[in-house]
């Protein structure tokens, strides 16, 4: 081999070790959370609307102002049997039952989960984060978990959308409980 050929094999393996070395760097706490969100993966599995009457609260100085009104109402509907019923104002909420898996060798002790409601035409109307405590999902197992949405306007034709963000801007990560500092 000649003289040539040598310094050639030598700065040949010195660039491989230290391409290595800078790739193999210890990274922050912060791109290891990055990373490891990176296989943790969302999907819906279904979601039911549930619909509560909003009933008015009566304070006690008003009983008898209610009482007479509904004395007048009761009397009006015996007199008119053709009354049409005003809609009733109602408060929705909405259950998500969502699965999330992940592929990571480390587990994560919760994950931020993006939700999403659009309308018939694919707008989304609203936006969520909701995080979940992942200490106990095992690496490749589904694990169904139950997110329960207040003061929803969910309206026939909408639809849940969920994921895992994925990368999550720094200028954004305090917005994510799982890049939050230990206490």
């Amino acid at each position: 081999m000649g003289r040539f050929s040598r310094y050639l094999v030598i700065w040949s393996v010195v660039a491989a070790v230290t391409v290595a070395t800078l790739g193999c760097s210890p990274k922050s706490p912060e791109e290891k959370i990055a990373e490891l969100r990176s296989f943790y993966s969302a999907r819906l599995n279904g979601f039911l609307v549930d619909e509560e009457p909003i009933v008015a609260e009566v304070t006690v100085g008003e009983d008898l102002e209610v009482e007479a009104a509904v004395e007048e109402v009761e009397a009006e509907a015996e007199a008119d049997m053709a009354i049409e019923e005003e809609p009733v104002a109602v408060r929705q909420s909405v259950r998500l039952d969502i699965l999330i898996q992940h592929r990571a060798r480390e587990r994560l002790p919760g994950v931020t989960v993006e939700i999403s409601m659009a309308d018939a035409a694919g707008n989304e109307k609203q936006h969520w984060r909701a995080w979940f405590d992942t200490t106990d999902v095992e690496r490749a197992t589904v694990t169904q978990f139950t997110h329960i949405l207040e003061d929803v306007g969910y309206e026939e034709g909408d639809g849940f959308f969920v994921e895992i963000r994925h990368p999550v801007p720094v200028e954004e990560r305090d917005e994510y409980r799982e890049f939050a500092p230990a206490s």
